[in-house]
């Protein structure tokens, strides 16, 4: 069994994938295993995949027969993960520290207490160009006093125990924000840090800006949010910023 388990769904990614697994490749830690699930998509995702399998590398790959979207990916791909520890590469984003990997299992394994460890990135558009940088919240009590009033984890960032992820269900099921809640209910499991290292380079999808996209994105904070009524800090404010989010976007 290996130590780490790298957990990526991915659906029509094509372009973007060679350099996600490449930056797998190129990292100090080496005891991992690759666990991808691909949602049935129609470019040459398969093809790709499948040279890297060539190569050796500990991958298991699953195809879905039809598109059963993010979720129910994640979870399945959760599902195949024996590591200790689970870390997440998104199939458009990639590891630009070499030692990530290393950085975040070292911590983890000397402090039993922390369920979650996460980290900064370089926010890119489609075309690779930089947009800025993403640095939260580093203590647990400090992330606990902000995560109702937004996500204080990047999904590709972060490893967490997958014993814990189990344990609460793994990712909840929501249309947008389903990694969201998951980090919201490990944090009631135990603590919760962010590296001030910066780990990947994150591409933001400009299909994502749509008026429509940011109503459904700010339903589904708001659901989220409300489940976690008593159980962190700033709940009423956390509220009324959501509905304020909401507002906005029919603006």
């Amino acid at each position: 069994m290996s130590k780490v388990s790298i957990l990526m769904t991915t659906y029509n990614r094509a372009e973007f994938l060679p350099k996600a697994i490449d930056s797998i490749i190129f990292q100090t830690f080496k005891d991992w295993e690759f666990v991808i699930v691909d949602d049935c998509s129609t470019d040459n995702t398969e093809e790709i995949i499948k040279e890297y399998i060539k190569l050796g590398l500990q991958i298991k790959y699953v195809r879905n027969e039809e598109n059963i979207g993010v979720i129910k990916s994640r979870n399945l791909a959760l599902s195949l993960c024996s590591g200790e520890y689970i870390t997440v590469l998104d199939s458009d984003d990639e590891w630009i520290d070499k030692e990530k990997l290393q950085k975040q299992v070292e911590f983890l394994d000397k402090n039993s207490d922390y369920v979650l460890y996460g980290g900064g990135a370089i926010i890119v558009n489609e075309e690779g160009e930089e947009k800025g940088k993403i640095k939260y919240a580093q203590t647990d009590e400090e992330i606990r006093k902000k995560i109702l009033l937004s996500n204080q984890f990047i999904h590709s960032c972060v490893m967490y125990r997958r014993k814990v992820a189990d344990q609460v269900g793994g990712y909840g099921n929501y249309g947008v924000g389903e990694d969201y809640d998951l980090f919201l209910k490990m944090g009631l499991q135990g603590k919760l840090t962010n590296s001030s290292d910066i780990f990947i380079k994150y591409c933001r999808q400009s299909s994502g800006l749509t008026w429509k996209n940011r109503l459904y994105s700010a339903k589904n904070h708001l659901q989220i949010i409300r489940n976690y009524k008593n159980k962190y800090p700033n709940y009423c404010l956390a509220l009324a910023k959501a509905y304020l989010r909401i507002i906005l976007a029919v603006l």
